[in-house]
């Protein structure tokens, strides 16, 4: 029984500490005011000193990949869910979707990552929300750094979205935290 329990915890251990192969890992904590690496095409890409010619950006907290279109993203990670049977409990099962334009245009930033304030900042996104989709996670958006008020009083439960932020928040997003 030790054993095997010594085996997985290694193996979950080597797979935080090197990563898998083709995917990012964050260079810094979610919290952190610093940029967050991505892998994109081939190669890291800082988010926070832009997205190069990515368009579509995922993070789950601890990997971030950036994509040439929202439908290469989607794509992919269809494919990663038909190989993946466990969806963390820090992570939403659906993930949040900012968009930098309104109707759901221009780049999207995808996140999933549960119980932390999320600066945007550190993926290039700090004031750069005008519409949303909201996951099966409530979400909450916030003017300032690290969920800094005022608090975004536009619907964002589970399942919301909103093709134009509400008067005044258009590009006014700094933080959100999921639920």
């Amino acid at each position: 029984m030790f054993r095997t329990c010594s085996r997985v915890v290694l193996m979950c251990t080597l797979l935080l500490t090197v990563g898998v192969p083709g995917h990012s890992v964050a260079r810094a904590s979610v919290a952190d005011e610093e940029g967050v690496l991505a892998w994109f095409d081939g190669q890291w890409i800082d988010l926070s000193e832009g997205w190069g010619g990515a368009e579509a950006c995922s993070s789950d907290g601890v990997t971030a990949t950036c994509y040439r279109s929202e439908a290469e993203m989607d794509r992919a990670a269809k494919a990663s869910m038909a190989s993946m049977a466990i969806v963390p409990l820090a992570s939403c099962a659906n993930s949040l979707r900012l968009y930098r334009s309104t109707s759901y245009g221009g780049a999207v930033l995808q996140l999933t990552t549960r119980g932390v304030y999320l600066n945007l900042s550190a993926y290039g996104f700090d004031n750069d929300t005008s519409s949303y989709k909201v996951g099966a996670c409530a979400s909450y958006f916030y003017d300032g750094a690290n969920g800094g008020s005022p608090l975004y009083p536009g619907g964002t439960g589970a399942n919301a979205s909103a093709t134009a932020m509400l008067t005044g928040w258009d590009n006014r997003v700094s933080s959100v935290y999921i639920a």
